[in-house]
């Protein structure tokens, strides 16, 4: 184990704490008396009700929510004297008074809400202890109700938020039941490193980091094999359990967070128990999901050279004139099903108001559309928040989660079950068996049979997962407040593959696909563990203090501290006995793996807020990280952000202007913020580390190929921001405008260094990366009256990446072929390769016989070029809710232009046989060796990636109240229903790479992404 470095955060703990033991005393003689604060929250122009508002006593540690029925009663001690009371809730405008407390001790106030469509008024929370309103930020905030969430249910907090984040690409890499999500806020942040944000639930700091379990890829290195895509570890959060998110998009928003918030943060806040009458819900929906669209396969009645069986190249074997008829087949009706599923969640929150109590169970069940997939889950959530005196109350979370999923390869894997139909010609008869049963092999090139992929490989994950969170918050003083979090992130992951001894062809590699092992080496069982730990600790004190009548200042001071250990391990072999699946079955051991890796990072923070009457608004912070994994010269990493708001409508000379009667709001804001990433760097990438190996019965050491750099830094982002919100026509209409600028620097590289060095490449700060990019979101209410109203929203999001300062050009060697590059001036993750030959006029340039010829220089070699961009122009999303009366409608679209496909599916397709290609060249429709002569050009496999969705579409019923249950209502949803694309392949959306930063839009075994229909009962007692 190495040191994990402490030099200052003792200091710090000791200066962070001592402020509390000296504010006890202070409080210790205060003389308090008791008050009885009640009355009742309604919404203006409706006079309804406004269930859970918060209503607050400013200053003190007095909060409450408003019931069912929109009543309150709040109980405090405080000394006599004017308090000011505040009540907020998503959606409507602050509402406050100012009381009296003296020698009545029952103090009645009413509020009344004005809808807040520009959400000027919602609290939002940035990192310190106390939330700001967005009236405040000079940054944009995108903020998501949980009920939004919902509408259309995915069982996926992430796929649930797609369309509904200004800046976000939210994009779902396969349609395997536990697939992962990728995130990207405001485009690529990095090269090398993770570009995924930083997620925080309810304070805790969640370990969102994708390590596969299962092995598969095909790709063997000598120690284990590639990973693959994996499961998006926020699949263990129940969407059921979630009150809001807040997406802090970019440095400026996300600064507070230091090294850790370079791809933006998520913070996710679950619900809470509400004082009153206990409630409680229960929804279950049950799912069916199904393919969304089929491939058109070869259908010719001959194929080209000898018999079925027969040991040839077919298509690519131009040579071969010759036909033979065969009977086609379409695999796709084998390998894909319909898979149902079932979703059940049921809530209980009460109590009092001292005591208030949510707790959740949650049950998702889900086959994928692949045969033997399924992913299982069962959640259990409760949070507590308990007053503890006057001045002092706690809160505490704890959410257990338990899946469970039967896997197939995936993506990246020879052995995925839409590789193993993509790579053989579909004239073979997968079916057969000999006269024991045992499947029969598959023709030309020694496959594995499909049918053994679908039925005979086991592939099974299981994760165990605790996150516990628990806050102190103390008021000693009035306007002072001080909040002590600490947050638990526990999880591990167990997975099991077995392959099975193939008795139809004992030569089949399965690491390769090809014919070269020895049958007493055929089948292949690995277990892998990968078990993580992360603490965090955060303390905030937060002064609210009023400088004169017309300016006040909030100081926020903090400390926070973060630890991390992870291990994982894997035993695999192989050379199976028949009929076990344990490793202990393995004729031959072969390298496994032990790794751990431990690592901590701790900052301290200082922000100020300026506000000038109730629209001119400053903020300065600077924060200062130390962390272990920094090298020794860069230890300490410091960070600044400001920010400017000013709310002209809120001006004096607004509100008496004639324009302030249809236009209602306006805002300008700018901000700056700088921000890190520390998942560049790896725990021990500082230090030159040899690892332990057996060599003629004795311990070897060797080191890696990567000499370590001492002073590796991490990757700094400096962001600029400005935009502007408007509303009109009592803000039925808004509008927000965002334009950024962000520079990425000292970029995470491979440098490749003189052999004679000992090593291959060094890891070194070199480079920088842009994006520049704008945000539009525009939304109102065209349609409202007491039966009939129409919400509809837009979102627009265009972003340039281009990466600079790389020096030479670097070429990346992908599993799929992918000639995935990185350029000087050219957008991250580029496709680079050959190309088409052309003439004058754009045509192609063909042989004598029809077939395009490759583009080379003068001495034949082959030509390259910039292909396509993975990266999309823009993407957009339309949002439409329509209700009447007891009925509701939600529409989504979701649109991306632009972004290219390395389509190696349907490449292959046509070289094996079975695509319409082929299909052409076989009817004589094309020239014989058509495919032979473009298979191998490159610029043959990208496709267009743009695509419009119907994401979402839900048609809910509200039956009202029945008997006992208070509330009931059915919800029909579908999600993913239509696809408007010109894509080849099953789905533009989707990646072979996962999570992969660099690696973007590759297409190569993915499973689809199915369409599914659910129906739902949502029931209130």
């Amino acid at each position: 184990m190495k040191r994990i470095y402490t030099s200052w955060r003792s200091k710090w703990r000791i200066l962070c704490m001592s402020p509390i033991f000296l504010l006890f005393f202070l409080t210790a003689n205060a003389q308090t008396n008791r008050y009885v604060i009640s009355g009742k929250v309604t919404e203006e122009g409706t006079n309804a009700p406004v269930p859970g508002a918060g209503i607050k006593v400013q200053g003190t540690n007095f909060a409450v929510a408003a019931g069912s029925d929109g009543t309150y009663s709040l109980v405090a001690n405080l000394a006599p004297g004017n308090y000011q009371v505040s009540v907020t809730f998503i959606g409507y405008k602050t509402a406050s008074q100012q009381i009296t407390l003296g020698s009545n001790n029952n103090v009645t106030a009413n509020f009344t809400m004005g809808q807040d469509a520009m959400g000027l008024d919602e609290v939002i929370v940035t990192g310190t202890s106390q939330g700001t309103t967005r009236k405040q930020l000079g940054n944009y905030i995108s903020t998501v109700k949980g009920d939004d969430l919902n509408k259309a249910p995915s069982g996926n907090v992430l796929a649930s938020m797609q369309g509904k984040i200004a800046g976000a690409q939210i994009s779902q890499n396969s349609g395997d039941p536990a697939g992962g999500m990728s995130v990207k806020l405001r485009g690529i942040s990095s090269a090398n490193s993770s570009t995924d944000p930083l997620y925080i639930i309810d304070g805790v700091i969640m370990n969102n980091t994708t390590t596969r379990v299962t092995n598969t890829s095909g790709n063997y290195d000598g120690s284990g094999f590639v990973g693959n895509i994996g499961q998006n570890r926020m699949v263990d959060i129940n969407p059921a359990d979630i009150e809001r998110v807040e997406v802090l998009n970019g440095a400026s928003a996300a600064a507070i967070y230091g090294s850790r918030a370079n791809a933006g943060v998520i913070q996710i806040f679950t619900k809470k128990g509400v004082a009153g009458k206990t409630q409680v819900s229960f929804n279950t929906n049950f799912t069916i999901s199904e393919l969304r669209k089929k491939i058109e396969v070869n259908q010719s009645p001959v194929k080209f050279g000898g018999s079925v069986d027969a040991v040839t190249q077919d298509v690519l074997t131009p040579t071969l004139t010759t036909t033979s008829p065969v009977t086609r087949y379409d695999y796709q009706d084998y390998i894909f099903r319909t898979g149902v599923g079932t979703d059940n969640n049921l809530s209980i929150s009460g109590g009092n108001e001292n005591t208030k109590v949510y707790s959740s169970f949650g049950y998702f069940n889900n086959q994928g559309i692949i045969k033997n997939t399924d992913f299982r889950k069962y959640n259990f959530r409760t949070n507590l928040d308990q007053k503890l005196n006057n001045w002092a109350s706690l809160s505490a979370g704890l959410n257990y989660i338990k899946s469970a999923a039967n896997e197939k390869p995936d993506g990246n894997s020879f052995f995925s079950p839409m590789n193993s139909v993509t790579i053989i010609g579909n004239f073979h008869d997968i079916w057969r068996r000999d006269a024991n049963g045992n499947l029969m092999a598959v023709g030309e090139r020694g496959r594995v049979n499909p049918v053994s992929v679908i039925e005979d490989i086991k592939q099974r994950q299981e994760v165990d997962r605790i996150i516990a969170n628990s806050t102190l918050k103390l008021n000693p003083i009035k306007n002072l407040t001080i909040d002590l979090t600490l947050g638990v992130d526990n999880s591990s992951q167990n997975g099991t593959t077995y392959i099975p001894p193939y008795t139809y062809n004992v030569n089949v590699d399965f690491f390769g696909g090809g014919t070269s092992l020895d049958g007493t080496q055929n089948g292949y069982a690995s277990t892998a563990s990968n078990k993580t730990f992360m603490f965090n600790n955060e303390i905030n004190a937060t002064y609210q203090g009023k400088i004169s009548d017309l300016l006040s200042s909030v100081t926020q001071v903090g400390y926070s501290y973060q630890y991390e250990r992870g291990r994982y391990q894997l035993l695999q072999g192989r050379g199976m006995a028949p009929k076990i699946s344990t490793v202990n079955g393995a004729a031959t051991a072969l390298p496994g793996a032990d790794g751990r890796t431990e690592l901590s990072i701790s900052g301290a923070y200082l922000q100020q807020n300026f506000k000038y009457k109730d629209h001119l608004f400053l903020t300065g912070a600077l924060r200062m990280d130390e962390s272990s994994v920094f090298g020794k010269d860069n230890r300490n990493q410091v960070y600044v952000k400001a920010s400017l708001s000013y709310v002209l409508s809120s001006a004096d000379y607004w509100k008496n202007a004639s324009m302030s009667s249809w236009w209602n709001t306006f805002k300008l804001r700018a901000a700056y913020g700088q921000s890190g990433n520390l998942t560049g760097i790896g725990p021990y990438d500082r230090i030159n580390a040899y690892n332990g190996q057996a060599f003629i019965e004795y311990i070897s050491l060797f080191s890696p190929f990567q000499l370590a750099n001492e002073n590796i830094k991490p990757e700094r982002q400096d962001e600029l921001e400005v935009g502007t919100d408007l509303g009109f026509f009592s803000n039925r209409l808004n509008l927000s405008f965002n334009y950024y600028n962000k520079k990425v620097k000292d970029l995470l590289l491979p440098q490749v260094i003189a052999p004679s060095e000992g090593y291959t490449s060094f890891l070194n700060n070199i480079g920088s990366l842009k994006n520049t990019g704008f945000e539009v979101v525009l939304g109102g209410t065209p349609i409202k009256t007491n039966d009939f109203s129409w919400n509809t929203n837009v979102i627009f999001n265009r972003n340039r990446n281009e990466a600079y300062n790389i020096g030479a050009m670097r070429l990346l060697s992908t599993n799929p072929g992918a000639p995935v590059a990185i350029i000087d001036g050219q957008p991250l993750g580029v496709f680079y390769g050959t190309y088409f030959a052309r003439n004058s006029d754009g045509s192609l340039v063909t042989n004598a016989a029809g077939i395009p010829q490759q583009a080379r220089d003068g001495a034949g070699n082959p030509l390259r070029k910039v292909l396509g961009n993975p990266n999309p122009d823009y993407n957009w999303s339309f949002v439409n809710d329509f209700s009447y009366k007891r009925f509701g409608l939600r529409v989504q679209l979701d649109g991306v232009q632009g972004g290219d496909v390395w389509n190696a599916d349907w490449r292959t397709r046509q070289g094996v046989g079975n695509g319409k290609v082929a299909e052409q060249e076989q009817l004589g429709q094309l020239p014989r060796g058509y495919v032979a002569g473009v298979y191998a050009i490159e610029e043959w496999r990208i496709d267009d990636g743009s695509f419009v969705k119907l994401r979402e579409i839900s048609l809910s019923y509200n039956i009202g109240k029945v008997k006992s249950i208070s509330n009931l209502t059915v919800v029909l949803s579908g999600r993913n229903l239509i696809s408007w694309d010109k894509y080849k392949g099953y789905d533009p959306e989707l990646n072979s790479a996962g999570q992969s930063t660099i690696l973007r839009n590759i297409d190569f075994g993915s499973v689809p992404i199915p369409r599914t229909f659910s129906l739902g009962l949502q029931v209130k007692f």
